[in-house]
């Protein structure tokens, strides 16, 4: 009977919308009497249901929460706007919603279709033209309305236009009216960008061809017909007028190439010149299509998919930071982005409850919730004065509507045009859960609205505000403290938080409020039940900004709302007046304020066919709701079927213990094998369990209310009670064996982002199977079967390569740390059980797999995200020997690597080094860039992400101190005479200031949003200056500061120190060698205390002369606490405001804060770092070491720590800190069910290994062994597939080797030290393993100390050139005489060659010039000149011309001149390649590629002739802005280099190049970052078989790979 009723009602009032249920809205549930149209996140909406089933009008396609950017696609003649995009009309290939949503960074456009009718079939003739079409664009732009009624809004947003063939001259039209028309300019001036697919744009070329278009579709007589007729007068103006405005768009043109099939015949339909416009701005190429297909495609690795999305993609990210032409007139909140931030990108991966909000409040019943705009304290704080932070919290039972009235309070607000965020908290959403998406989502929501806000995150990175991590309070500090209370904001600020009580930590939350105390005028509305521990810490939140609460324990205040939803519903039941009136006061009476009671009531009473059944309903409906469950469950097992049990319990596990409401498809993939075949999925969970499941309108299933959940996990007597640890365990099963299908890579490889649209459960369960292990049995060894049987085969790569293609790898830290815990837990177990079921093995293997997760993500993130195919093709080959993932995946990559030493990880990330004898002297580090002060007053600078160097900012005369600012977006230097402000990007000079005379700088500081630079001198005193008016100078911030010393008996105050600022620089703390330290308030300039040791305290009597001075401090910046060493190298931390006092007997040297707050490290005189707990003051890590450490500190995100020594910068990054923190992340308020045991972290201890480094290297002419020189003066010899080098020879003042050279015929080597020694050897290679080396004599040269640059053998060994600063030398080989000398000094830098077919003849490469001379007399022979008027040229090509020839000079700084890094002849013999660089150039990499053919150099001695820009090999320039270091040119004409993301790459010369991916040129596979120093990339060497040898550490590492063009993995 309960099936049939269900039934029978679903079907009657399947499109009935009612009440305001909490439990219909709240967790977003509309069931039959709340059915709202089915729409998914990126289904299609439309305005009408007549548009929607014809296609007309602007449908939305994907509604990302926060859009940035908007595409409209428009199809042509004939066309439909969504068949015109799908294959075959197969709506399965639609590719702009199926697709393209999925795509990185498309994700965060807004995607529509327009359609028109534009169909030239029928008898009916049409009276419409192109404008009539343009006009109907234009209206839908501006007036058009979402499925919900909301407007459009566009024109807030940049709009890029897709369009295809007649339908760019739709877009062209709409553009041109719109600009002239004041009711559409406002949307037409956020037009950005057209992407045309074969338009005809050429009215007069277009006779023959638009003829055959007519003939080909066999036309009526059509308007829009006669408007493409040649000479039409539509696209004659229409050409004339889009000509001048076309400047100001990005127009890109793709054209067909293939002939149509039109009947029995082929024709091309439109021809090149007809579908590119010509414009000099215009991007142009073709596609291997004809024209139906030109915008249709196959697959997401179509060719032509991948170009038009790269398109896409391209202005996607160019235009969704770009502010409007004209600001947007509009009644909705605008964004308008600043040019340097990407709101979208920072806030990424940030939950949004929007559709929750609309989800609830589509069910809202009009006239409800208006009485609380009544309640005296709702009045009082919705009032905006006094601008004061003010909290209310309404408190009801469950079920009593609060989330309706949430969203009716948000809506309310906003009509009355307040400033409102908000956060649903929910408890069935893991993500909704947690505090800290709450304050990322309301941040985002603030960045959005607020400009002084979002103005304060400028070039902020997620990084330096803690995005990327789950805790809440850093996040809260970072942004909230640190941004939006330093903000000028003066109006309210409303926020509504809902269900607080479902939240993970709602003590954590109502403390993070407590900082609002007198800050911001912000009113806080929070609405849940009551709870102790939400009490208790709301009283304590009282106590600093004003709390009042609106209690509603009782019936009455909802009454008449309940009444409303109950009187809607009866209007719609059969029965006479009188009857419907009385059922009205019965349920009423009973409700008690019980909004789901009542909707519960309501459904089955509409149920009922007579007046005798519906009472007799109401006489059995019980009035609690355990008791009402308890009914509805009973009713369910009567009326269903035995074999649909096991079907209801299944659907209640997942809706009840997902980790986020699954969508029906979704579900349906998560239910095969067991349940398959469904008609309908929806359906049948609506007939099977619809009164505790729901699907709401955006198809995500999930329970029915939090009640229902509490039911079912906490109720013993029900039959579908869910055992939450066993559910658990069958749900983390089922997610985990997804990645056991042996087609799955397949599928991910070939389909990529589209998957998540076809398949979207195996995303699920990627990023949830760890949360559901965390969540299971512990020790169950059937879990152990399912882990061992995906770690050991392919899946866990699979799996990588799904999270990657979501860009979540930040899961696999997740997943380390609970199979940590897994494992721990099974050892556990073993204590007790029989040894031979212990399995080991498996055990083994996956605490291997738990350390490689986290190194996967540390070093190879980056290139995994952007090309998921390294997870098979590279990364198992370049990972440690030992590592598991080598071990079991490096045998099918696709590249061979030898040489490695490495048998395991080590914790250094990377090395760094400072160029010549430049010692390393302070880091500081925020935001990306990690930067180091060098001993000659230069700060170097890399990106911290991939550790590529940036321009160096050179202040010109030593450097005391630096400082970055919070986003690392500027430093500061100040030096002996000056104060310097740079760009650090840039290395732009920004401002300068003169520094107070004879005054060094101790410490300074970034302060006040970075509006202002704090200075604390030597001559003991603070002094503060404005960032943007460096022209004040420094000035006293307070003369009283650090001056009173009467408290201090017996102290001798003088310099300090050491000094440092606090972490909101309102303190400052001091120490002296001969007092103690103290801390200052730097607002009113008083001392605030002074620091005695814990153990002097017991000893009162002892004087003040006995406190104990400081060496170093710094401050924990979240807890206020001073962490130092005393004098004797003790570390104690210490509070100067409640005075606590801590000390570890550790002794140490150097000491650094975690900016999260907890951890720190410490340095000690034997080399060892440590790295400590700061909460349990424990030593947590340490880093043994032989070598002095002379500064630390932490990254932004505090998971990485660097050191300084030996004038190097090591950064190191351990398992087990990021496990530390990864867990310290994740603390609630309670130990629920749903907090899984964490790992405990133990002590743990890494070696830092010593090694001589290589610094020179030479490989044999015939590539079959190769030369190593290191830095103790040692050479040794190697033939490839040797681990271990045979002595050569040595230099004995144990310099390093800087060069090691061979003779052609491979007899001969020249090797040199930085000292200048030269030794010429005599080597013979065939003498066994060992090669045997004679010395020959030392060359008789006098270089007058010039450091030796350059040696250089003859073809035939006869002679050798050393070349230095000055004069340059030859001498005979055999006995060292001196043959030629010549100085050659021009003022340019120069490599020497030897010239490949004259044998006589050196070159000596300059940047613009190659001078040819005899080797026996270094006189000239001839001169060539290079031309360089590239760029010139260049300038005035077409973008065709562009694409297919540009001149091979990438920048050119003419003020000063470049220095040659590398000439070469290349591996081919016919080239002569010459790199050069420009070190001053500031805003870019300024490096120079030339690339000569032999044929262009002069054979005639005497001559000096220009060699042309047409005798030089041309690359584009998209080609060539990304190349690092040309490696040569194998035969084929194939260039080989690096590019700037250390990528090994190729691009044929002289030929038109074509990639499947549309990408400029093929890559083989990356070098990891942490094997690249600047050195290594200057000496590694290629050889003729594209072998690449590249130094690493102490060794020489083999890489081989084919580098053969038509590799399947050769592209992007």
């Amino acid at each position: 009977m309960f099936k049939r009723f269900r039934s029978k009602k679903a079907q009657r009032r399947e499109s009935e919308v009612s009440g305001s249920s909490e439990s219909d809205i709240t967790r977003g549930r509309p069931s039959e009497l709340l059915r709202v149209p089915s729409t998914a996140h990126t289904a299609s909406r439309s305005s009408s249901p007549s548009s929607s089933s014809s296609g007309l009008g602007l449908h939305v396609l994907h509604q990302p929460d926060y859009a940035a950017i908007d595409i409209i696609f428009v199809h042509g003649l004939g066309g439909h706007s969504k068949n015109t995009w799908s294959k075959n009309h197969d709506p399965s290939f639609f590719w702009p919603e199926l697709w393209l949503p999925f795509e990185p960074d498309i994700e965060s456009a807004r995607i529509f279709t327009f359609g028109y009718n534009a169909s030239w079939r029928g008898a009916t003739k049409s009276v419409s033209s192109i404008s009539d079409f343009a006009k109907e664009l234009l209206f839908e732009m501006r007036f058009g309305k979402d499925s919900s009624g909301e407007d459009l809004n566009l024109g807030a947003n940049p709009i890029v236009f897709v369009v295809h063939s007649m339908g760019g001259l739709v877009a062209k039209k709409a553009y041109l009216l719109g600009l002239h028309d004041m009711n559409y300019q406002d949307v037409i001036q956020s037009v950005s960008a057209i992407i045309f697919l074969s338009t005809p744009h050429r009215g007069t070329n277009l006779a023959e061809i638009l003829n055959r278009v007519l003939a080909a579709s066999f036309l009526s007589s059509k308007n829009f017909i006669s408007d493409l007729n040649k000479s039409s007068p539509a696209i004659e103006e229409l050409n004339e007028q889009f000509r001048h405005l076309a400047p100001k768009l990005s127009i890109w043109s793709f054209y067909e190439t293939l002939a149509t099939s039109i009947g029995p015949r082929k024709i091309m339909v439109l021809e090149k010149d007809s579908s590119v416009l010509g414009y000099p701005a215009e991007i142009s190429r073709p596609l291997q299509a004809d024209h139906h297909n030109v915008c249709k495609f196959s697959s997401p690795t179509d060719s032509g998919y991948i170009t038009v999305r790269n398109a896409i993609k391209s202005l996607v990210t160019r235009f969704r930071v770009q502010k409007p032409e004209s600001p947007v007139k509009s009644s909705a909140p605008q964004l308008v982005l600043d040019d340097s931030l990407d709101i979208q990108d920072l806030f990424r991966n940030c939950p949004s409850t929007e559709t929750d909000y609309n989800a609830i409040r589509s069910s809202w019943v009009p006239n409800t919730c208006e009485w609380f705009l009544e309640e005296e304290e709702f009045i009082s704080w919705l009032e905006p004065s006094p601008p004061e932070p003010a909290v209310l919290w309404y408190i009801a039972p469950p079920a009593n509507g609060k989330s309706v009235l949430s969203t009716f309070i948000i809506s309310h607000l906003r009509s009355r045009g307040l400033s409102c965020q908000f956060f649903l908290f929910k408890y069935s959403d893991n993500a909704k859960r947690m505090v800290s998406n709450c304050i990322k989502s309301l941040a985002f929501q603030l960045a959005r609205t607020q400009p002084e806000f979002r103005n304060l995150l400028v070039g902020s990175s997620r990084e330096s505000l803690g995005l990327d991590s789950s805790d809440a309070l850093i996040i809260w500090r970072n942004i909230i403290e640190g941004r939006l209370l330093e903000s000028n904001i003066t109006n309210p600020i409303y926020w509504v938080i809902d269900a607080l009580d479902e939240c993970d930590s709602p003590k954590i939350f109502l403390e993070c409020l407590r900082s609002f105390a007198g800050r911001l005028p912000i009113r806080i509305l929070i609405l849940s039940r009551n709870t102790d521990l939400i009490s208790i810490n709301f009283d304590r939140l009282s106590r600093k900004i004003s709390g009042s609460r609106i209690e509603k324990s009782t019936i009455g205040h909802n009454q008449k709302d309940i009444e409303r939803l109950v009187q809607r519903e009866l209007d719609h039941m059969r029965g006479s007046s009188q009857f419907r009136q009385q059922l009205l006061q019965d349920i009423m009476k009973r409700a008690e304020g019980n909004f789901l009671w009542a909707k519960l009531v309501l459904e089955e009473v509409l149920g009922c066919h007579t007046e005798e059944n519906i009472r007799e309903v109401l006489e059995e409906i019980p009035t609690d709701m355990t008791s009402m469950f308890q009914r509805m469950e009973n009713n369910l097992l009567q009326s269903t079927r035995k074999s649909d049990k096991l079907l209801i319990k299944t659907l209640l596990e997942w809706s009840t213990c997902a980790q986020r409401p699954l969508s029906v498809k979704e579900l349906s993939q998560a239910l095969r094998p067991e349940f398959s075949g469904f008609l309908d999925l929806k359906r049948t969970i609506q007939e099977t369990c619809g009164q505790f499941i729901q699907v709401d309108g955006y198809d995500k299933v999930t329970i029915l209310h939090h009640t229902t959940r509490e039911y079912f996990t906490r109720t013993s007597e029900s039959e579908f009670r869910i055992n939450s640890k066993k559910s658990h365990e069958r749900l983390f099963a089922k997610t985990l064996t997804v990645f056991e299908d042996d087609g799955l890579r397949w599928r991910l490889l070939q389909n990529q982002h589209a998957l998540q649209s076809s398949e979207p459960f195996i995303f699920y369960s990627a990023v949830s199977w760890p949360f559901h292990l965390g969540h299971s049995t512990s020790s169950s060894s059937e879990c152990l079967d399912i882990l061992a049987r995906v770690f050991r085969g392919p899946g866990v790569l699979v799996w990588v390569h799904a999270l990657a293609l979501l860009r979540r790898l930040e899961v696999l830290v997740k997943a380390s740390k609970i199979l940590a815990t897994f494992v721990n837990g099974i050892k556990r177990r073993n204590a007790s059980t029989n040894p031979m079921l212990h399995r080991l093995s498996d055990l083994e293997l996956l605490s291997e797999w738990a350390i490689d997760l986290i190194k996967l993500v540390g070093r190879f993130a980056s290139n995994i995200v952007a090309k998921p195919r390294v997870l098979y093709d590279t990364i198992p080959a370049v990972c440690p020997r030992g590592s598991i993932t080598h071990k079991q995946f490096h045998s099918t990559a696709n590249i061979k690597v030898t040489g490695e030493a490495d048998t395991s990880w080590s914790d250094n990330l990377c090395r760094l080094g400072l160029p010549g004898e430049v010692q390393a002297w302070k880091i500081a580090c925020a935001g990306k860039y990690l930067t180091v002060l060098g001993s000659n007053g230069s700060v170097y600078v890399w990106d911290a992400s991939n550790f590529a160097e940036l321009p160096a900012l050179h202040h010109g005369e030593p450097v005391t101190a630096i400082t970055l600012s919070s986003n690392g977006g500027r430093l500061c230097t100040y030096g002996l005479r000056n104060t310097k402000l740079w760009s650090t990007l840039s290395g732009e000079l920004l401002s300068s200031t003169p520094n107070p005379p004879h005054i060094k700088a101790t410490a300074i500081t970034f302060a006040d949003n970075d509006r202002t630079l704090l200075m604390g001198g030597d001559d003991n005193s603070i002094r503060h200056m404005a960032t943007d008016d460096f022209q004040e100078g420094w000035q006293f911030l307070n003369h009283s500061l650090l001056k009173d010393t009467a408290q201090i008996n017996g102290a001798v105050v003088n310099s300090p120190m050491c000094l440092a600022f606090n972490g909101d620089k309102t303190q400052v703390g001091v120490s002296y060698r001969g007092a103690p330290l103290s801390v200052w308030d730097l607002r009113d300039g008083r001392c605030i205390n002074r620091c005695r040791r814990a153990d002097l305290r017991a000893e009162p009597h002892r004087s003040s002369s006995n406190w104990f001075a400081v060496d170093r401090f710094t401050w924990n910046p979240i807890t206020g606490h001073v962490l130092g060493i005393y004098r004797d190298g003790c570390v104690f931390k210490w509070h100067p405001i409640t005075d606590e006092n801590v000390e570890a007997k550790r002794t140490a040297d150097e000491i650094a804060a975690s900016p999260n707050g907890k951890l720190f490290a410490t340095s000690s005189s034997d080399g060892s770092i440590r790295v400590w707990d700061f909460a349990y003051f424990t030593v947590i890590y340490q880093l043994s070491s032989e070598n002095l450490v002379t500064d630390l500190s932490f990254s932004p995100d505090s998971r990485r720590f660097y050191d300084l020594r030996d004038g190097s910068i090591n950064t190191w990054e351990s398992n087990s800190l990021t496990r530390f923190l990864e867990s310290d992340e994740h603390i609630s308020d309670s130990s629920s069910e749903d907090q899984s045991s964490m790992a405990i972290s133990k002590f743990s201890e890494e070696w830092a290994e010593q090694f001589e480094a290589v610094t020179a290297f030479s490989l044999a002419p015939d590539g079959r062994s190769y030369c190593v020189g290191y830095e103790d003066g040692n050479v040794e010899h190697y033939r490839r597939g040797d681990m271990d080098g045979k002595k050569l020879t040595r230099f004995y003042n144990y310099m390093p080797v800087t060069i090691i050279t061979w003779s052609p015929d491979g007899r001969s080597m020249a090797l040199s030290d930085l000292a200048g020694d030269i030794q010429i050897l005599q080597v013979n290679l065939s003498s066994g393993e060992r090669p045997s080396a004679s010395a020959l004599p030392q060359p008789q040269i006098e270089r007058h100390n010039h450091n030796i640059e350059q040696m250089v053998f003859s073809w035939d060994g006869k002679y050798i050139l050393i070349s230095t600063a000055e004069p340059v030398f030859v001498c005979f080989t055999e006995d060292g005489k001196l043959a030629a000398r010549r100085n050659v000094t021009t003022g340019c830098s120069s490599k020497w060659v030897c010239h490949p077919t004259q044998v006589d003849i050196i070159l000596r490469c300059e940047p613009h010039r190659i001078d040819a001379y005899r080797w026996e007399t270094l006189e000239i022979a001839w001169s060539a000149t290079i031309s360089d008027t590239q760029q010139s040229e260049t300038s005035e090509m077409s973008g065709d011309e562009l694409q297919a020839l540009a001149g091979m000079t990438l920048t050119h700084d003419i003020t000063r001149p470049p220095i040659v890094k590398k000439a070469i002849l290349t591996q081919d013999s016919h080239h002569t390649l010459l790199y050069t660089s420009n070190p001053q150039y500031r805003h870019e990499r300024s490096d120079s590629l030339t690339i000569i053919p032999l044929t262009t150099m002069p054979e005639h001695h005497g001559d000096t002739i220009p060699i042309l820009h047409s005798d030089i090999l041309s690359l584009p320039l998209d080609v060539i802005s990304h190349i690092l270091m040309p490696l040569g040119i194998l035969p084929g004409r194939r260039l080989i280099f690096i590019d700037k993301d250390l990528w090994v790459c190729s691009y044929p010369l002289g030929k038109s190049f074509y990639s499947a991916t549309g990408a400029p040129y093929n890559r083989f596979y990356f070098i990891p970052r942490n094997w690249m120093t600047s050195d290594s990339l200057e000496q590694c060497v290629l050889a003729d078989d594209g072998t690449l040898f590249w130094p690493k550490g102490d060794r020489v590492v083999l890489i081989e790979c084919s580098l053969d063009e038509t590799r399947s993995n050769s592209v992007f």
